[in-house]
């Protein structure tokens, strides 16, 4: 017998519940908002902190990779000292021996005393250690490190840092061992905006300069005071070499020695990369450095220089190696310039300079991430050089523009005058912005006068978009400060058409003359630090797809249904590049279309650093059409910011 059940209130269906009770709730809050009193802003909510673990985790239809056996230890390490640092090595370009078996990275250790407290990721088989103790004995133990953050045994040495043996004859160099570094009564930093520095280095760059900077594509130019001088009498076709001892550009960017004959700062422009740069000034060498192994290293000259017809026999430009410094030696020949690295010649040029005296700038040029080099030293082979005694220039106020030539006078005069001082020379680079104008058109006014200015390089001539240093020399009289006391108003004057001045003013400083028995002032507290920029990064991540045969789906192309294979790469050394330092590496997370599929953990036995991962991806029951995949790279450490990657696939 079949039961009924008695009829029933007919019930609310629980669609119309939910929207009653969500009317209800919005109900509740307008009275609980009429009835409570308006809260007071505590201020912004906490962030909450950076997601520094990854846990082991595949979606359906995918299949993560497995560890394979142990990575092996390095086969050797080799050891080149040097004064305060140490250059280990395990890679085949120093030691000839291949790398080590699954390796993704590597952990250095050392220390001194029987301590090892100090410890570096890397992505090269080389490190340099620096800010150490000549005639100190240290510790090091490298491992080698795999995909999953597994290490190997280590491989240990002991070796010891030395000062410098058989210093050449320098006529000038400084290795920036000073309290105040660099020195002003030897050196000046100039560039075309206030973004960057030289200073002493921190920590592992404790002991040398470190220039440091944002200053884009723009360089800072690092002048020593004292001139370069030829030999008259050459040695084996030489008369003379300029020497620089730095790390960059291992990371990224350009260096760049300008040999000027005349007072300039700054010189150049954009120009076509060849061995005759019209851009510089006559007589001007330039040599150029980037991190590029095919055409990492260049000689150019000015247009019109005598030309030899000599070769020279090259040796073949290794990659850059990040952190290493490299010794960087022009030499000046009697048949043309040779560029010598660590010994090697590795570029030349057959213009035969015809000057005995110049101006030497080092140029520094960052890369992405902005620019940190390091410089251990910078020194003169040649005749015999002194750098001029200092009088400590007033803060100079030249202003941006071009003033109208024949305007009424704008710089003070009849106030406090500049101390100590016979008179001096200022050095103005200008920047043409249009129609080039004549090179005697510009005048400066100082101190309610009006002064010549001159080509800072006889025979340059303006032209569009290139720099142009121009002098001026300003009597004694004319230095009158501003009512502070501090400041000298400068004024460049020269053609202004449309409103519009036919330059713009990129640098200015200026070199005051002693008088007789002077000696050199002291300036500088020693207390600048380099900028703050990020010196952890990590490894790059990347991504691309095979088919179950193991062959790559073009891009364009679209993926089979079915199993498909993901290798996901994280490049060691492009975050090494990035930031200097290689930051600890935590694993890898994967995303398809915003939903996570795959959480790879990288902390075996520690950080990881990089590697590359195979993930089986089932596509038979996705949608047709466009997908994504996104790549994550996150740290163990708080303090480097994840990379993300994008993948797009079609099915």
């Amino acid at each position: 017998m079949d039961l009924q059940e008695p009829a029933l209130p007919k019930r609310r269906t629980p669609h119309r519940v939910a929207i009653v009770a969500g009317v209800l709730a919005v109900i509740g809050a307008a009275i609980a908002l009429l009835r409570t009193p308006e809260p007071v802003d505590s201020g912004p909510r906490p962030v909450p902190p950076p997601q520094t673990t990854v846990k082991e985790f595949a979606a359906d239809g995918i299949v993560l990779p497995a560890p394979g056996n142990p990575p092996a230890q390095p086969a050797s390490l080799s050891v080149i000292p040097g004064p305060q640092r140490l250059l280990i090595a395990w890679g085949p370009d120093r030691t000839g021996k291949p790398e080590p078996e699954r390796a993704a990275g590597y952990e250095i250790r050392w220390g001194r005393d029987g301590t090892i407290d100090n410890v570096r990721l890397l992505a090269q088989p080389v490190a340099q250690l620096d800010a150490l103790e000549n005639g100190t004995s240290y510790q090091i133990e490298v491992r080698t490190i795999d995909s999953f953050g597994r290490r190997s045994l280590p491989a240990i040495i002991s070796a010891t840092p030395k000062a410098p043996e058989n210093e050449p004859a320098w006529s000038f160099f400084d290795r920036f061992s000073s309290r105040v570094v660099p020195e002003p009564q030897r050196w000046r930093l100039s560039g075309t905006s206030d973004c960057g520095r030289a200073t002493r280095g921190e920590g592992s760059d404790g002991k040398r300069m470190v220039i440091s900077g944002q200053c884009g594509t723009e360089p800072l130019v690092l002048r020593p005071r004292a001139p370069f001088k030829l030999d008259e009498n050459p040695v084996d076709g030489e008369v003379g070499r300029v020497v620089v001892e730095t790390d960059h550009p291992g990371q990224a960017g350009e260096l760049m020695i300008d040999l000027v004959p005349g007072p300039a700062d700054l010189v150049g422009g954009p120009s076509a990369r060849s061995a005759e740069d019209p851009t510089l000034p006559p007589g001007t060498i330039r040599v150029g450095v980037t991190g590029e192994a095919t055409s990492g290293a260049e000689i150019r000259a000015a247009p019109g220089m005598t030309r030899s017809g000599v070769t020279a026999d090259l040796s073949p430009m290794a990659p850059a190696e990040i952190g290493v410094t490299v010794r960087w030696e022009v030499v000046v020949r009697t048949d043309g310039v040779r560029l010598v690295r660590d010994g090697k010649v590795v570029a030349a040029n057959d213009a035969v300079v015809g000057w005995r005296e110049a101006t030497v700038l080092v140029g520094f040029i960052g890369g992405p991430s902005g620019l940190r080099a390091a410089v251990d030293l910078i020194g003169f082979l040649g005749a015999p050089t002194a750098v001029p005694v200092l009088v400590v220039p007033p803060v100079l106020d030249t202003g941006r523009s071009v003033v109208e030539a024949g305007s009424g006078l704008v710089t003070p005069s009849g106030g406090a005058r500049v101390q100590g001082a016979t008179g001096g020379q200022l050095r103005v680079t200008l920047v043409p912005t249009n129609r080039a104008p004549t090179e005697d058109q510009f005048t400066v006014e100082v101190g309610g006068r009006e002064f010549p200015a001159r080509p800072a390089v006889a025979g340059q001539v303006p032209a569009r978009g290139v720099r142009y240093p121009i002098v001026a020399d300003v009597p004694a009289d004319a230095l009158v400060l501003r009512g502070d006391g501090k400041t000298l108003p400068i004024r460049v004057r020269g053609p202004v058409r449309r409103g519009e001045g036919a330059a713009r003013v990129v640098s200015t400083s200026m070199e005051l003359n002693a008088p007789p028995g002077a000696v050199s002032a002291v300036s500088g507290s020693g207390t600048d630090v380099p900028l703050a920029l990020t010196r952890l990064a990590l490894a790059r991540p990347s991504a691309r797809f095979l088919d179950a045969a193991g062959q790559v789906i073009g891009q364009d192309s679209p993926v089979p249904r079915g199993r498909l294979v993901l290798e996901v790469t994280a490049d060691g050394p492009g975050g090494q590049r990035l930031g200097g330092e290689l930051a600890g590496l935590a694993g890898i997370e994967v995303r398809l279309d915003d939903q996570r599929i795959a959480g790879i953990p990288t902390v075996a036995d520690g950080p990881g650093t990089a590697g590359v991962w195979r993930l089986a991806v089932d596509t038979t029951g996705m949608s047709a059409g466009q997908h994504m995949i996104e790549i994550k790279a996150i740290g163990v450490d708080p303090r480097a910011a994840f990379a993300v990657a994008y993948a797009p696939f079609r099915v």
